[in-house]
């Protein structure tokens, strides 16, 4: 699983948390394997954090095979990027404090929309261009803070890298050229998760019932098992970003996220209504 966590980061530029995540709830409520019960109560914020700290290494490793092509436009990272990491410390307090069944049926509102943007394809930013005819990046540092506290917030809140809120914004406003767009992303994402991590381990300090090795809300067990395959395989998921015609795999993962989403919203929403 952090394989497959690793590739669909690099391939496509979303963390991979919407893999991760529904894997944990899976792991914490004895559904599979039963190898790791954790208390109701704590299962989304454990999730989520977990999910969080895995994300800053996967992306870190996807990154860096872009920066070896000179592909990151850190001038709008930056800016998206500081956005997401303050907007990531509050929603990481936020999500400690809310409902976990809540957060469930959230998240699995959100892989709905995930599928279908998946599924609609890439679309076609506005760019502006240069006298040479490149593609002239472009957002101002207010309007990365705005966009970028957007990113966090929905990141901290559910786990995940962000990419979903990250790609709209940097087709839109960055008016990013399509093949940096994957690679921006992650500068964005490492920068949200990595703020949010550390906020989840100060909120969750001290909890009673967490399993053992929990640091915090973030499971160093389940955090060390995924870590090789995630940090190995985010390279693989670039290149396949450059070399390969994603848009039959993003659909395939689309009908993927939209399995996950119905059985969380099925499973979550009745217990939710039921409560």
């Amino acid at each position: 699983m952090g394989g497959a966590v690793g590739v669909i980061s690099g391939l496509l530029g979303i963390g991979g948390g919407v893999l991760a995540v529904p894997f944990f709830y899976l792991l914490m409520s004895g559904t599979l394997l039963g190898v790791l019960p954790v208390l109701p109560e704590h299962q989304a914020a454990l999730a989520h954090a977990t999910s969080l700290a895995l994300i800053v290494p996967t992306a870190l490793s996807g990154l860096r095979a872009y920066e070896r092509k000179g592909l990151v436009e850190w001038s709008v990272v930056l800016p998206l990027g500081t956005g997401a990491g303050v907007a990531a410390v509050l929603g990481a307090q936020l999500a400690a404090r809310l409902p976990s069944l809540g957060l469930k049926v959230a998240f699995g509102a959100f892989l709905l929309v995930m599928a279908w943007r998946l599924a609609r394809g890439r679309q076609r930013p506005a760019t502006e261009t240069d006298d040479r005819g490149a593609p002239v990046p472009r957002i101002s540092w207010a309007a990365g803070l705005t966009g970028g506290g957007a990113i966090g917030l929905l990141s901290a809140l559910l786990g995940v890298g962000g990419g979903i809120v990250a790609i709209p914004i940097l087709l839109r406003w960055a008016r990013l050229d399509l093949h940096r767009i994957v690679p921006a992303s992650l500068g964005i994402i490492t920068m949200a998760a990595l703020a949010g991590t550390l906020s989840y381990i100060v909120a969750g300090w001290g909890t009673e019932a967490l399993p053992p090795g929990s640091l915090g809300f973030v499971h160093l067990p389940l955090f060390a098992a995924m870590l090789p395959g995630a940090i190995l395989l985010a390279p693989v998921g670039a290149r396949w970003n450059q070399a390969l015609p994603v848009e039959a795999l993003r659909r395939i993962f689309a009908l993927l996220l939209l399995v996950i989403g119905v059985r969380l919203l099925w499973v979550n929403g009745a217990l939710l209504l039921g409560s």
